[in-house]
């Protein structure tokens, strides 16, 4: 989700630019994202402080960025290229996804009337639940008793006099395939018992209730909602088949025992005080895997057609994309740990098909590898200022005053020129934000 500048890969009118570090132009688009990932604290402010507060720290990154390319701080620096070059893989499956996904998908107006008409409908439903067939099917033949399970954790279920339990579901509530077949089931029929995977389930809808009155204003006024989530319901189902398309021939193998050693080094070496809303392995965790365990980070944790992908090379992929670790249990961890790994193969056998499509010429594409550049690099010259000066200061404060001293005069001495009528003018919504996008996660042997 670290996400800089954003243009889908078809052609769009030329974004306004909003100012000029040297030749390197910021743009309205770039900054409205900018503006959008930023702190409350500065988003907050009144309006023309807030977009000159947000421009500056933009500014402040390109202006360090640049005066690190001037003293080649990066040009040997393996691993800030390699990280680069992850980035600009994530801008291919990006690009990818609009081409393939995204931009296909359309919804029409008799999709939203339907979906509108559901919305306006309340189910009263009855739901069976068993690991046996037999019993599914004696429950639609009124051999067994309908004994009722919430179809969903937290669903409002309440007692009706004839029926006794049923849950009240209504429109989006449930999943696609769900929703499908209850809002088509006949009022008292017992569906056919449905099997998924593991249980079998038995529905009968006991009663519906309409909204009497609906006009077309409200219709109207609802409509950009629902296809919102028309279109959202599409483009995972999409998604999913695209997924299942590219990987399914790749026969992707996750090895047991070199998943088990990963599972094992993290979960020893756990932090012991866990934030439950940042559940990521610490930089500080990664690094002491691969500086301690060197007989196991170069064994391969996956196997594919086109490669493998060994423990070292997951490490580096969760440095630069980090995913939410469970550390709920070593199991959790180990199944969490899984999914990392068949993500970053998927993303890595998805930015190779969009390498074979040109993807990575688009200007979209071109503008994200800058951005990250720039953010790598301004983040390598400060870290080259503190080993620079760290001797000789006290406390955080006096480093912070120093680079910003230092950043004073590296913009006094840089061409800087900013376009306040632009900046003003710029819409920070993210509504719509085509670089919004993913592809479902692949599933694994």
């Amino acid at each position: 989700m670290f996400l800089g500048v954003f243009r889908c890969g078809s052609k769009h009118p030329e974004s306004p630019i909003v100012a000029k570090v040297e030749n390197r132009i910021i743009t309205s688009d770039e900054f409205a994202f900018a503006y959008e990932l930023s702190p409350r604290q500065l988003t907050s402010l009144e309006n023309r402080k807030a977009r000159s507060a947000v421009l500056d720290r933009l500014i402040d990154r390109i202006v360090l960025a640049q005066n690190a390319e001037k003293l080649e701080l990066g040009l040997t620096d393996t691993v800030l290229q390699r990280a680069i070059d992850l980035y600009r893989r994530q801008a291919i499956n990006q690009e990818l996804y609009l081409k393939h996904i995204r931009t296909p998908i359309s919804v029409n107006e008799d999709e939203e009337r339907e979906a509108f008409r559901r919305s306006k409908m309340t189910l009263f439903v009855k739901h069976f639940v068993s690991e046996k067939e037999e019993e599914a099917i004696n429950v639609t033949e009124g051999i067994m008793p309908f004994e009722h399970t919430p179809v969903y954790p937290g669903v409002k279920t309440i007692n009706m006099e004839i029926y006794g339990s049923v849950d009240i579901i209504g429109w989006n509530d449930v999943q696609v395939n769900l929703e499908e077949h209850l809002y088509k089931l006949p009022v008292y029929q017992f569906s056919e018992p449905i099997f998924d995977g593991r249980k079998y389930h038995v529905f009968q809808v006991v009663e519906q209730e309409r909204e009497m009155l609906v006009r077309e204003n409200d219709f109207q006024a609802n409509r950009e909602s629902i296809h919102g989530t028309l279109r959202k319901r599409k483009e995972v189902k999409a998604a999913s088949a695209f997924v299942d398309e590219i990987m399914a021939p790749q026969e992707l193998i996750i090895k047991a025992d070199a998943l088990n050693k990963l599972a094992d080094r993290v979960w020893n070496n756990r932090p012991a005080s866990i934030d439950p809303r940042i559940q990521h392995i610490s930089n500080e965790e990664i690094k002491y895997i691969s500086e301690n365990d060197l007989d196991i980070i170069k064994q391969p944790i996956a196997v594919y057609k086109d490669g493998n992908m060994t423990i070292s090379d997951i490490l580096f992929h969760y440095k630069v994309n980090p995913q939410k670790v469970s550390y709920d249990s070593k199991l959790a961890m180990r199944e969490s740990l899984k999914y990392s790994v068949a993500l970053y193969v998927r993303d890595w056998v998805f930015s190779e098909k969009g390498i074979r499509e040109k993807l990575d010429r688009l200007p979209s594409v071109k503008a994200e590898v800058q951005t990250r550049k720039e953010y790598l690099l301004a983040k390598k010259m400060v870290n080259t200022l503190y080993e620079e000066v760290a001797a000789d200061l006290i406390t955080d404060e006096e480093f912070q005053e120093y680079v910003e001293a230092y950043l004073h005069e590296l913009k006094e001495n840089s061409n800087i020129q900013v376009f306040d009528e632009q900046l003003m003018a710029v819409t920070t919504t993210d509504e719509g934000l085509s670089r919004k996008v993913d592809f479902i996660a692949v599933h694994t042997q």
